[in-house]
């Protein structure tokens, strides 16, 4: 009988629990590819959630074949731009769990791979303890992983109408900057979560597949991207703490229930932190089934988790002007719903802003229309309105799984 993909990667867990030495790194690296491969012919396509799994299993391969084959390197050797130190151990360590925590939370991804879970671990892993500059940027990575997926969901719900060209180009900024941050740190904090934040971890592989279904028209692949980038956000955002100890919760909740609608270009400010989308594209996004959190400190663990919710809400992408005025009046007059009374409320706005009416006066502007077009639109069809629900706030239970890191030997 020919051996799966499921056959593989177990050898490959035997063998590195074994200890990946010299005489193991090509036996390991087989497996691995040849998983890789496997997968890839299944799931070619991004279609849905189990598709983007799936794909995050392939590309987080990259990383830990990249770490196997220089486990066994002088302690300084970059692995794919990157210095580990000490610490490749650990990054395979929390890389193989994380492939394994992301197959056990989807029956679809279980279907075509189903690698045998590890023991629980013997205590739940501490959070990492985030330095002010790590601080800063998961706190603009959060923002922006939940607002450039609400922005491609409500680009998709209105029809891939809007500014797709600005956002794919915040997207590849967020992508960009993600993948030098982690690059640039190195040592324990790299080991730890490149898998979460570089092009080949989670980050990187849910941001191409938000860029090509904007591209396509990929309605599933959107949705799925947004959900994955809004999950994995929650997923960090639980297993660090911030500088000062306390915890990202709370960033994690305003970026899942921003509703503000942006007007202007919403060009992205590419500081360390990512790219912020300007304006704070609105919508709600929770989570999804969780692609297997990590542990926290250089002894913790791999857990998997639920974080709540799902994505919804909407808001609107581009610069709103006199010809979006005229289209998203003709939108909202056919039954376009409150995705509709949104855009020509910011529309209005930013016209009278342009033409000096502040303050007050367009306040009330805004109220009348409201009060007036609010209940003819609620009835109409078109595009759903903005989801209530705030995300990540009822985690499930963490399931904790054994440490082996220690039993990886180096040279």
């Amino acid at each position: 009988m020919a051996l799966t993909a499921t056959d593989l990667f177990n050898d490959a867990t035997t063998r590195e629990i074994g200890g990946v030495g010299p005489d193991q790194v090509n036996l390991i690296v087989s497996d691995l590819i040849g998983v890789q491969q496997m997968l890839s012919a299944a799931d070619p396509q991004i279609n849905n959630l189990t598709d983007l799994h799936t794909h995050v299993i392939i590309n987080q391969l990259n990383e830990e074949i990249a770490s196997i084959e220089n486990v066994n390197s002088p302690t300084g050797t970059p692995i794919l731009g990157t210095d580990l130190g000490q610490f490749v151990g650990r990054a395979i360590n929390d890389i193989h769990r994380d492939i394994i925590d992301i197959a056990q939370g989807d029956a679809g991804v279980q279907a075509l791979f189903n690698p045998t879970p590890l023991p629980d671990l013997n205590t739940p892993a501490a959070p990492f303890h985030d330095d002010a500059a790590q601080t800063t940027f998961i706190t603009q990575w959060i923002q922006d992983s939940n607002h450039l997926g609400q922005a491609a969901v409500t680009i998709e719900n209105n029809g891939f109408t809007g500014d797709v060209a600005g956002l794919i180009q915040q997207i590849q900024t967020f992508e960009n900057n993600a993948n030098a941050f982690d690059q640039s740190q190195g040592g324990l904090w790299s080991a730890r979560f490149w898998n979460e934040f570089r092009s080949d971890g989670t980050t990187g592989t849910a941001a191409n597949a938000l860029i090509e279904g904007l591209q396509t028209h990929n309605a599933g692949e959107v949705n799925a991207a947004a959900e994955q980038l809004a999950a994995n956000s929650a997923d960090v955002g639980s297993n660090n703490l911030m500088a000062d100890g306390g915890s990202y919760a709370n960033v994690v909740a305003a970026a899942q229930a921003t509703a503000v609608t942006p007007t202007g270009g919403n060009q992205a400010t590419g500081d360390q932190g990512g790219s912020q989308a300007a304006g704070d594209q609105g919508g709600n996004a929770g989570g999804s089934p969780a692609t297997g959190d990590h542990g926290g400190n250089a002894s913790g663990g791999v857990a998997a988790g639920d974080q709540g919710g799902g994505v919804g809400g909407s808001q609107a992408a581009g610069d709103h002007g006199a010809n979006n005025l005229v289209a998203d009046l003709t939108a909202l007059f056919q039954g376009g719903g409150q995705n509709s009374v949104s855009a020509v409320l910011a529309d209005i706005s930013a016209l009278a802003h342009g033409a000096g009416v502040h303050g007050n006066g367009v306040a009330t502007l805004l109220a009348d229309l409201l009060t007036g077009a609010g209940a003819p639109a609620q009835s109409g069809g078109g595009a759903p309105a903005a989801s209530t629900e705030s995300g990540a706030a009822d985690h499930a239970p963490v399931i904790q799984h054994a440490i082996f890191e220690h039993m990886w030997h180096h040279a």
